[in-house]
């Protein structure tokens, strides 16, 4: 059994990245640069409305509702921007390593009696444990807001790692195409921390329990 952080994929996007993996499998020789970039795009997309844009419709109204949405409209803005510079350009044999990163990232799923779809990353057993912990606490009314503050940013540290670190590494990147990616990478990590550090610690009553029960729903093991 592995312990992930998943959520379930759009049909539009389950669908489009099958159709790039079965063109890889098959060595289809039809340039793959179109159709990767709106499966990478679509990622991104899912990835920060599941992280970030999610939580101002069930926060709608909160204090920090709108940093939420303003940070996840920069994210969306500058990877997206940096997948249609990058992958655009790149032949079937240059994107080919990322493919594989895909289907790492997209698997199909069996819990509750229901199989599914969904992008996932795999976290370690016991931190895993503490997380699911902490938003137990907090999915009961309970403010532990130090040990929540210090899971969720270890846990962004992970996605970020898991969502963007990782795919970089699959994929050869000239020296301006580095830069405009670590400063990406930079940009993002500060804008976690200090929305996290500007949020979690305020979070009480029912705003507590929607943001626990939110993230507790995408722990799963299977």
């Amino acid at each position: 059994m592995t312990t992930f952080f998943a959520f379930r994929a759009s049909e539009e996007l389950s669908t489009s990245s099958l159709t790039l993996m079965e063109h890889f499998e098959r060595g289809s020789k039809e340039p793959q640069s179109a159709l990767f970039v709106k499966v990478a795009q679509l990622f991104a997309d899912e990835i920060v409305d599941t992280l970030l844009l999610n939580l101002v419709s069930a926060e709608s109204g909160s204090s920090h509702a709108n940093k939420l949405e303003g940070f996840a409209g920069i994210i969306k803005s500058t990877v997206n921007s940096l997948i249609k510079q990058v992958l655009g350009k790149m032949s079937n044999d240059e994107l080919r390593p990322l493919s594989g990163y895909i289907r790492e990232r997209r698997q199909t799923l069996s819990f509750n009696g229901e199989t599914h779809d969904y992008v996932v990353f795999a976290m370690p057993p016991e931190f895993h444990t503490r997380l699911r912990n902490v938003l137990e606490q907090g999915a009961r009314g309970e403010k532990n807001a130090d040990e929540l503050l210090a899971c969720m940013e270890q846990f962004h540290e992970m996605a970020l790692t898991a969502f963007y670190d990782e795919s970089l590494s699959k994929i050869k990147l000239g020296f301006i195409g580095r830069k405009v990616a670590e400063v990406g990478g930079a940009a993002i990590r500060k804008g976690s921390q200090s929305v996290s550090k500007h949020t979690i610690p305020h979070l009480e009553g029912d705003e507590l329990k929607r943001f626990s029960e939110y993230f507790l729903g995408m722990l799963v093991t299977a």
